[in-house]
C-alpha cells in the first residue's frame, strides 16, 4: 500500500479492504498512539519541571543568595530527590551540571503564564538574576501538589537546607552529587579521594574552590543524607 492510501487509511477517509490491509491499519494506529504517548510524556515532563521550577523561585525569590547558578542546582538536586531521573538532559557545564535549554525556557513559561519576572539586578560586580513574583504567582501551586504529592516533604528539605547558603556552596554539593552518581555508574567505589579526583576534572573552574571546603560540603551531605540512591 502507497504511503498515500496510508495517510487515508489512518484518517479514516478509506477502508480497509483486505486482511493485509486490516492488518496495515493495526500497525498505523499503534504507531500514531505510540508517538501521541511520547509527545504527551514529554509535554508533562516539562510542564512539571516547570512548576517544579516555580515552587522553588517561589520560596526563594527575596534570599539574596538567589540567582540563576542557585537556582539551576537546586531545580537539579530538587528533581533528583523527586526521583525524576533526568540525568541525561544535563551537560557538564563549568558551574557543574546544567540544562541551559530549560533554563530559558523556565523564563519564557514564567513570562507566559504571568507567574514571575526576570530582571538583571547589579550585584557588586557582577548582574544577579532576581525573580519577581506577578499577579499569577500562586497559580502554579495546585499542578505542583498534584505533581508531587508524594516528594512534597523530600523536596522541602533540599530547600530548607539550602535555603540562606552561598551559590558556591550550592555549585559544589550539585557537582559533587553528579561526581557520585558517574562513579557509581562507573562502578568506582565513592572514596573521599576518588570524588575529589572526579570533583576537579569536572572542569578547571572547580580549582577556585579550596580542597578542604569541598570535603567539608561533602561530609555536609552525608551527615544530611543528600547522595544519590544506589539501585
Amino acid at each position: 500500500m502507497e504511503d498515500f492510501e496510508q495517510g487515508l487509511m489512518l484518517a479514516g477517509l478509506v477502508t480497509p479492504s483486505s486482511t493485509k490491509e486490516l492488518h496495515e491499519r493495526e500497525v498505523l494506529d499503534e504507531f500514531e498512539q505510540s508517538t501521541t504517548k511520547k509527545e504527551s510524556t514529554h509535554d508533562n515532563t516539562f510542564f512539571k519541571r516547570v512548576t517544579l521550577a516555580a515552587e522553588i523561585a517561589s520560596q526563594m525569590h527575596e534570599e539574596p543568595t538567589f540567582g540563576r547558578i542557585k537556582f539551576q542546582k537546586l531545580v537539579y538536586l530538587c528533581e533528583h530527590a523527586a526521583e525524576m531521573e533526568l540525568n541525561s538532559r544535563y551537560l557538564k557545564q563549568v558551574a557543574g551540571p546544567f540544562d541551559n535549554k530549560f533554563m530559558h525556557s523556565i523564563e519564557v513559561q514564567f513570562a507566559k503564564n504571568k507567574w514571575f519576572k526576570v530582571e538583571k539586578k547589579q550585584d557588586g560586580k557582577y548582574n544577579r538574576s532576581v525573580y519577581v513574583p506577578l499577579e499569577k504567582a500562586n497559580d502554579y501551586k495546585k499542578y505542583y501538589n498534584s505533581y508531587f504529592n508524594v516528594h512534597i516533604e523530600k523536596i522541602q528539605y533540599i530547600l530548607d537546607l539550602f535555603k540562606k547558603l552561598k551559590t558556591d556552596t550550592s555549585e559544589i554539593a550539585a557537582t559533587l552529587y553528579a561526581c557520585m552518581i558517574e562513579l557509581v555508574d562507573e562502578g568506582i567505589l565513592i572514596t573521599e579521594d576518588s570524588l575529589l579526583t572526579k570533583f576537579y576534572a569536572w572542569s578547571e573552574s572547580k580549582e577556585k574552590f579550596d580542597k578542604k571546603n569541598v570535603v567539608n560540603v561533602w561530609y555536609w551531605m552525608l551527615e544530611k543524607k543528600i547522595v544519590p540512591s544506589i539501585k
